[in-house]
């Protein structure tokens, strides 16, 4: 019967599966023989695997998703280019510009332009701040998108004597709303004026607009040609290209310039797509950082296969009576891969886990520092990738190993008495693994260290001002109280200077460090006039009275503005250092003009020093501060208060006198500057809290498989140690020996190490800051961290075979 069931099983194919579940099953009761092995290797994959597996998910999450649009590759943005100094810019489009690009164009479906900005939404409690997008009517079908309920806008909906509405994101809805089914419909008062709600957009449409907006213009504004603030976004016509889509804009911007030779004539146009502005500049930060955890997989591989040639050396004796029994080679190292793979697997399991608490108590950094990331999970492609180098490493680390231990005269050891230890050939290969895993850990220490010495110096830089006890808070206000009128702004500055632990206090619309880029081009009357389309920049800020002793940014000439200027009509402004050195080098600028676009002349009244506007890592750039009451968006103004100790501590008396003030009005981002500080460092602080985990888990990887590799270099030589001790050796003399021999690994690969960090860390170059990717000093207390590290991990096995009986060796043998 047993016969006839294995010819049937024989004929049907169907004895691999038996053979595959013998397998199976004996590799599994191996593994159980030896649990402190399989818990080492478990250990090593689960972080090798654990960090690739959290690197993937936000590669997946960042570059990888889909965007929540119809067709998403065939949605390009357009801009308008135009000379900058240093170079070409690119930027906003005037609304006349969009429109010739809509209606001349051959290549776009449709042509959606939009504007972004904020707004207050007044409740029955309270008054709270929403983000808005102001859209073309056309906005939702570019982009495909489909309302959940309700109906997106129509083209009367933009005309301005058109009743007012807007569409709502399905996240506000269930989070304000209760996802109540009969909000379209109501009327909300939204910005002061009462809207009705026509839509409710689905979440992923937008992670950031609460509120969408029909955007309606004056007709001044919209025959502003000279004036770019939106942003434009078009859907492709099938079977045009994005490089034909680019050229047919720049001949229409061509056309515009010979129509209306007083535009700027160095405008022209070109088009990006949607995913790559998604995305910005975090694409080659995350593929570095991929490259990076790769590294650390090979690390764990290399450590692990030199374990499994340590357990394989071991198992020789078994392996000769297989063979003997008559297994084939093949068979055998069949089942060394299937033990491997089963500890990939579990690897897999263990570093899915660790990936898992990892990226969520890296969930707010990450969400901060990168776009799209604010839904960090680990899904189907995440869980694939989790199984391909599961796959991968099993075979990296499992092969060699069980050819090394089938291979050569295996049946020789049976014949000699089942001699244990390894080749000399095995014992080179696992010297060289561990060679190279000092020598890649290096190089994720230089990284590392790199990066952190990078954030020292920045943290270090001179921002211009003084952050400590100045309390930040945001202010959207309606246009009826904007500052630009004086209406609000002066009297309650006065209501907040009146708290008992305020010093002073002012508004300024942008925040140092945190923005930059609200700029415009100005001239100097009475300096040669530059070409036209050649105008230099300066950064624009609105500012009240007291905001420079707020900030304890010194006024380095004349004045500030008073109370008095925020409701008068004079025109004045401040410049900073950096403008006063380069348009008046040997002059004193106080009482001379400046001329902004093309007819606002303004009389300087005051020099104040510089700031850094866009950041820590980035020089001041010229600017001219100008009356909060001559903004042209009086809504978001950031209120900023000097206090006499804890910042924060006043937050709740502001906010008080806010509602009293006008309860219609919204503060919120209340922060104090060192968070705002902090906060613009949040990119690289990821950087190298990952960088740093990275090079950590090398570093104990490497050092634990230096020990492995000695450990089991110092039990061969046992009886060598035993006979050179009884002939007179000292156990110092032991020690220096094996020292000696663990510290020529280190040494080569601390070596190979600095060679390969030179090359590699010109990667990581965009994200140093004051510090060359070569930098000496790193490189070297990096490499003395990592020598110090190997080499105690030496000296336990040195003391070790320093305290071997001689007697007791030699009878063991």
């Amino acid at each position: 019967m047993a016969f006839t069931k294995e010819t049937v099983r024989d004929a049907e194919g169907l004895t691999w599966f038996d053979d595959l579940r013998r397998d199976l099953r004996f590799a599994i009761r191996t593994l159980r023989r030896a649990p402190g092995f399989a818990l080492v290797v478990l250990l090593c994959l689960g972080l090798g695997i654990g960090a690739n597996a959290a690197i993937f998910s936000i590669v997946n999450t960042v570059l990888l998703k889909p965007l929540p649009y119809r067709e998403p590759d065939r949605l390009l943005n357009a801009y308008e280019t135009f000379f900058l100094s240093g170079g070409n810019g690119w930027g906003s489009v005037s609304f006349p510009n969009y429109e010739d690009w809509r209606d001349r164009n051959r290549s776009f479906v449709s042509l959606a332009a939009y504007q972004a900005g904020s707004t207050t939404l007044r409740g029955s409690e309270k008054t709270e701040r929403l983000l808005t997008l102001d859209v073309t009517p056309n906005y939702f079908t570019t982009m495909g998108l489909t309302p959940l309920r309700g109906r997106g806008f129509a083209a009367e909906d933009a005309a301005t004597t058109a009743p007012e509405v807007a569409v709502v994101n399905e996240r506000l809805w269930r989070t304000r709303f209760g996802a109540d089914p009969a909000i379209v419909g109501k009327t909300l008062n939204i910005g002061g004026r009462e809207r009705t709600i026509i839509g409710i957009m689905p979440a992923a449409a937008s992670a950031r607009t609460q509120v969408w907006l029909p955007l309606t213009l004056t007709p001044e504004r919209a025959a502003a040609r000279g004036s770019h603030y939106l942003a434009v976004t078009g859907r492709l016509r099938p079977g045009v290209t994005a490089a034909a889509a680019g050229a047919d804009l720049a001949s229409i911007a061509e056309a515009i310039k010979r129509e209306h030779p007083e535009q700027d004539p160095s405008r022209s146009a070109m088009v990006r797509p949607v995913i790559e502005d998604a995305v910005g500049g975090s694409k080659s930060t995350l593929l570095i950082l991929l490259g990076a955890v790769g590294l650390v997989l090979l690390i764990a591989c290399a450590n692990v296969a030199n374990l499994m040639l340590a357990r394989a050396a071991s198992r020789q004796q078994e392996v000769a009576v297989r063979l003997a029994l008559g297994a084939s080679r093949g068979r055998l190292i069949r089942q060394f891969l299937i033990e491997a793979l089963l500890l990939s697997v579990g690897g897999a399991v263990l570093g899915g886990t660790m990936a898992w608490f990892g990226l969520r108590a890296l969930q707010p950094m990450v969400a901060r520092a990168l776009p799209r990331s604010s839904d960090l999970a680990i899904d189907g492609r995440v869980f694939l990738y989790l199984l391909g180098i599961a796959a991968c490493s099993a075979v990296i680390f499992g092969l060699v190993p069980a050819l090394q231990a089938t291979g050569g005269d295996v049946r020789g050891s049976l014949t000699r008495g089942g001699m244990r230890g390894s080749t000399g050939g095995q014992a080179r290969l696992r010297t060289t693994l561990v060679v190279a895993e000092m020598a890649l850990s290096l190089v994720l220490l230089a990284g590392a260290g790199l990066l952190f010495r990078g954030l020292l110096l920045l943290q270090a830089t001179p921002t211009g001002f003084s952050a400590s006890n100045v309390l930040t808070a945001h202010l959207t206000l309606p246009d009826t109280a904007g500052p630009g009128k004086g209406h609000f702004a002066m009297p309650f500055l006065e209501q907040v200077r009146t708290l008992p632990g305020v010093r002073a206090a002012g508004m300024i619309s942008r925040l140092p460090i945190q923005s930059s880029g609200t700029n415009g081009n100005y001239t100097i009357p009475g300096h040669p006039l530059p070409a036209r389309g050649q105008e230099p920049l300066a950064e624009f800020r609105y500012t009240t009275p007291g905001l420079f002793g707020a900030l304890d940014i010194p006024i380095i000439a004349g004045r500030d503005f008073t109370a008095r200027e925020m409701a008068d009509t004079t025109s004045i402004a401040l410049i900073n250092q950096a403008l006063a050195r380069k348009e008046f080098p040997n002059e004193d600028p106080i009482g001379r003009r400046i001329t902004l676009g093309e007819t606002e002349v303004y009389t300087i009244v005051g020099v104040v020093g510089d700031v850094r506007q866009g950041g820590l890592d980035r020089a001041p750039f010229p600017e001219i501060h100008l009356p909060a009451r001559a903004s042209a968006n009086p809504m978001d103004v950031t209120l900023v208060v000097r206090a006499a100790s804890e910042p924060a501590t006043l937050t709740p008396a502001i906010r008080d006198l806010l509602r009293q003030a006008d309860p219609g009005q919204a503060m919120f981002n209340e922060m104090t500057m060192d968070e705002v500080i902090a906060t613009s460092l949040t990119s690289r602080r990821l950087n190298l809290w990952l960088f740093g985990i990275f090079a950590a888990v090398a570093l104990i990887l490497s050092v634990t498989g230096l020990y492995g590799v000695i450990a089991y270099l110092v039990n061969q030589r046992t009886r060598e140690i035993g006979v050179r001790m009884a002939l007179g050796a000292r156990p110092r003399d032991v020690v220096v020996m094996v020292m000696r021999q663990g510290g020529v690994l280190v040494a080569v690969g601390l070596g190979i190490g600095l060679l390969g960090a030179a090359g590699v860390t010109r990667l990581i170059a965009s994200m140093l800051y004051g510090v060359s990717p070569r930098d000496p000093v790193t490189f070297g207390v990096v490499t003395a961290v990592l020598g110090v590290a190997a080499l105690l991990a030496t000296l336990v096995p040195a003391r070790r075979a320093a305290r071997v009986d001689p007697m007791l060796a030699m009878r063991a043998e």
